[in-house]
């Protein structure tokens, strides 16, 4: 399946059981019991227990307004005085006849005023009965498809409808957080999508999905989610000074596999008695249930902790990896669930990356010593000549295959050079100073359709831009001239002798900073960060110092190198820049560098940077950001909050009652780019070039691939169980939604409508629910009244029953919360 297909986007259909037939005098001829765990597909577990033409919906799930439909339409309710039901919708009423006999009237496929017409094993769906064995799919009657464990098991016009399926018997591993057993269920056909002017005729019984939005407020006040480390007494153990990556790495949702639903980890090397270069600790932690979890750490005084990670899928095994550079020359590849061994390579490593450079489905580790074979570690390719800068992974020169480029030079997948513009070129000064290197990023600045090479020279503190072109002298064209990236600062603001006063630029990050449809670029500096317009870096009658778009004062003295991740936090158009420099972390505003946040995090400054990934599943951005103390005793490096002067560790800032869109679940390497990796953390084959895909046409920026405003729908229908002498009352919560609706959703149950009624009862979901995906709640009522249970007073059931706004998540529609129906068992269980 398609990572950026329309089929997230496809969201839920509603499926009918029916019930057995009636007699005229309303009593049983045949029974069923409710089933949590058997679907439609059977005839000997059939949900039942509604007055027709209440239908139950989904595998444990009732219509309302006798349709298949879940909504806050008020049920039929028959009058025993004159054997009619009324069902209400708002304040319409609208008046149908009366229960029908299936002796009187046979119906398969034809017509029908309720279910009671239909004959034994039928389902009513809509205004037919569907034969035995089917389903009613939103509306149309449908015969299961093929078994499936995931949507991927299904066809690319099908999901998998869990409701119609059993769980496994084999108790879930109690080492999974999310404590479910593994969900099985049938292929059903996808509903099809309402056109913008076409909604369907029905809101409470669909034959096609509405979209289902929620734009942010635009409120920017993010605050501390979460916290690792903090400031220590010497050795300060929890200082880091490199980029984290986020990925997943386990089984959180105890479905057998590794997949984007599971909760991501956050991985990252720590130093301590500031030999940040000798003593480092590699760790994996993550958020569960709210709370900051360590899951592991490895390689204790072995990784260079100055050096950055990747992570995703290297050996084609379930699962993914971690790929770290070695303090004495090594490349570690990890296994992922544990932090255990998978190999070790004896080759120069700075700045990993992980592609699939042929296509043929196994990834290759890329260092700046050679290409790896990602299973084993065995080189596949040397560069000749060896790499002179760092590097990205894309395909430059049009082929289909990733090319690894570096800021002068392309190569190919066998180390051959194609391409050498000269420029920006450090020689073998990369080999030893490889945090002063040259940054290259790649993106469609002209969209034309072709890739740029943007190149930071941070000996030169020069931004330039070139092109592949094989037609041209050399095989390249210079797109822009060296830009000074200081513009008009004084470079006096560092003081004599540092690096950041005669040098300076860190690895650029590319985004539509102005909302113009055109990509810019964004680079630190020794003493500020600059934004450029992307439309004038390409146009040859603007000036140099003309392409800014602003530029801010800032302090990196030190490395002047540090990086920067861009994300467009209220998904107006215009991207964000996330920046940390020597003393504290900031958030511009895309178009003018208008501080939104500014808080104190301190350190020695490398090549790091923040990034943004939705660390904890909440449907929310998070910005994860790491600090040191390393040097609190630099008078350049001091910044006071809480009352203490230095920070250390790891923060995740987010911002409460859904203000920032949604975005992926990882950020998998330093030079991500959304195309490089599956959120999954697998690789891959044939990547599509990140400036073809709409939206992406970017660099070190997250996105959702699908709607950034998707938000989920929560519905719920109700059924009475009567089994025995038991009396239950059963909701099934689904949701309709383009995005997650988490788990601890509160349903409160009612006799009489909400408001004048009596509420007897609540609910609480225990897991996430997907678009597609259902719930079964079932609340014990043995003494419920005798007008409740002749169908007098209906039953009703509320999503979301609470006042209190959710500081976490929003619906995009709350008026279909209420799902109603009559509470008299038509079959005794």
């Amino acid at each position: 399946m398609s990572l950026f297909g329309d089929a997230r986007r496809v969201l839920v259909a509603v499926a009918s059981l029916g019930l057995a037939a009636c007699g005229d005098d309303n009593t049983t001829t045949d029974t069923a019991s409710l089933s949590t765990s058997t679907g439609p597909g059977t005839t000997d577990d059939t949900p039942t227990g509604t007055t027709a033409p209440v239908i139950p919906t989904g595998t444990d799930s009732t219509t309302q307004g006798g349709s298949d439909s879940m909504s806050d339409t008020v049920g039929p309710a028959t009058d025993p005085t004159d054997g009619t039901a009324t069902a209400t919708t708002g304040s319409t009423t609208d008046d149908t006849t009366g229960p029908v006999s299936a002796s009187e009237t046979s119906t398969t496929g034809e017509a029908c005023q309720g279910a009671e017409c239909c004959e034994m094993g039928q389902l009513f769906c809509g205004e037919v009965c569907c034969n035995v064995g089917e389903v009613c799919n939103f509306t149309k009657c449908e015969a299961p498809g093929a078994d499936c464990k995931e949507e991927a098991d299904c066809a690319g016009d099908e999901y998998c409808d869990y409701s119609l399926g059993e769980p496994d018997v084999q108790p879930p591993d109690p080492m999974c957080m999310g404590g479910v057993a593994e969900p099985n269920g049938k292929c059903l056909k996808k509903p099809p999508l309402c056109g913008p002017n076409d909604p369907p005729q029905d809101p409470n019984d669909p034959e096609c999905l509405q979209s289902c939005e929620y734009s942010p407020a635009g409120e920017f006040s993010p605050t501390v989610k979460f916290a690792w480390g903090g400031v220590v007494n010497p050795p300060y153990d929890s200082d880091i000074m490199m980029t984290p990556i986020v990925v997943q790495l386990d089984d959180d949702d105890c479905d057998g596999k590794v997949t984007e639903r599971d909760i991501p980890e956050i991985v990252f090397s720590t130093f301590s008695n500031g030999a940040y270069k000798t003593t480092g600790s590699l760790h994996a932690i993550s958020i569960v249930g709210g709370v900051v979890v360590d899951k592991w750490n490895v390689l204790v005084n072995q990784v260079n902790p100055t050096k950055q990670l990747a992570g995703g899928d290297i050996d084609g095994q379930p699962g993914n990896e971690i790929v770290a550079c070695g303090a004495n020359g090594q490349v570690f590849a990890l296994k992922g669930e544990d932090g255990s061994p998978l190999w070790t390579a004896n080759q120069t490593c700075f700045m990993p990356a992980i592609a699939d450079l042929e296509g043929d489905g196994a990834a290759e580790v890329i260092v700046e010593g050679a290409i790896l074979d990602g299973a084993t570690g065995a080189v596949k390719a040397s560069f000749n000549p060896p790499l002179n800068s760092s590097f990205v992974v894309s395909d430059l020169d049009d082929d289909g295959l990733l090319d690894v480029i570096t800021s002068s030079r392309g190569y190919h997948t066998d180390g051959s050079v194609f391409v050498d513009t000269g420029l920006a070129a450090v020689g073998d000064f990369y080999a030893t100073s490889d945090w002063k290197s040259p940054w290259p990023a790649v993106a469609d600045f002209d969209l034309d359709g072709l890739p740029e090479v943007v190149v930071i020279d941070n000996l030169a503190h020069q931004l330039s831009i070139w092109r592949h072109d094989p037609n041209a002298p050399n095989g390249f064209v210079v797109v822009r001239g060296p830009v000074d990236i200081n513009g008009a600062l004084d470079p006096n603001s560092c003081p004599n002798g540092s690096w950041g006063r005669t040098h300076g630029g860190g690895p650029p990050t590319v985004a539509d900073f102005d909302g113009d449809g055109t990509p810019d670029v964004g680079t630190a500096g020794g003493i500020g960060y600059a934004v450029f317009s992307g439309a004038a870096l390409v146009d040859p009658n603007v000036a140099g110092i003309d392409t800014f778009l602003w530029i801010k004062q800032t302090v990196d003295c030190s490395s002047a190198s540090t990086g920067s991740s861009v994300f467009d936090f209220d998904g107006d158009g215009k991207a964000e820049v996330v920046y940390s420099d020597q003393n504290r972390l900031r958030i511009y505003e895309g178009p003018t560098g208008n501080v939104l946040l500014e808080r104190c995090n301190t350190t020695a400054t490398l090549i790091e940077y923040p990034v943004v990934a939705d660390v904890d599943n909440d449907g929310q951005a998070d910005i994860v950001v790491v600090s040191n103390a390393y040097g609190k005793n630099d008078p350049n490096i001091t910044c006071v909050e809480d009352n203490v002067n230095g920070q250390s560790g790891v923060r995740v800032f987010g911002t409460a009652g859904g203000k920032w869109v949604r975005t992926r679940r990882v950020w998998n390497q330093h030079t991500y780019h959304i195309t490089n990796v599956n959120e999954d953390g697998t690789i891959p084959a044939g990547e599509e070039p990140n400036w073809t895909v709409p939206g992406f046409n970017n660099f070190r920026q997250n996105k959702q691939p699908d709607s950034e405003f998707g938000a989920p729908d929560a519905i719920v229908a109700l059924a009475p169980l009567c089994e025995d002498e038991d009396y239950s009352l059963v909701a099934t919560v689904r949701n309709i939604g383009e995005a997650a609706l988490p788990a601890g959703v509160l349903v409160g149950f009612y006799t009489g409508e909400p408001g004048s009624g009596t509420k007897v009862g609540e609910a609480m979901t225990s897991k996430a629910l997907y678009p597609l995906e259902s719930e079964t709640l079932t609340l014990p009522f043995n003494d419920a009244p005798e007008d409740v249970k002749n169908g007098v007073v209906n039953i009703y059931a509320i999503v979301d029953d609470t006042m209190v706004p959710h500081p976490e998540w929003q619906e995009c529609r709350t008026d279909n919360n209420t799902g109603t129906s009559t509470g008299k068992c038509l079959i005794a269980g």
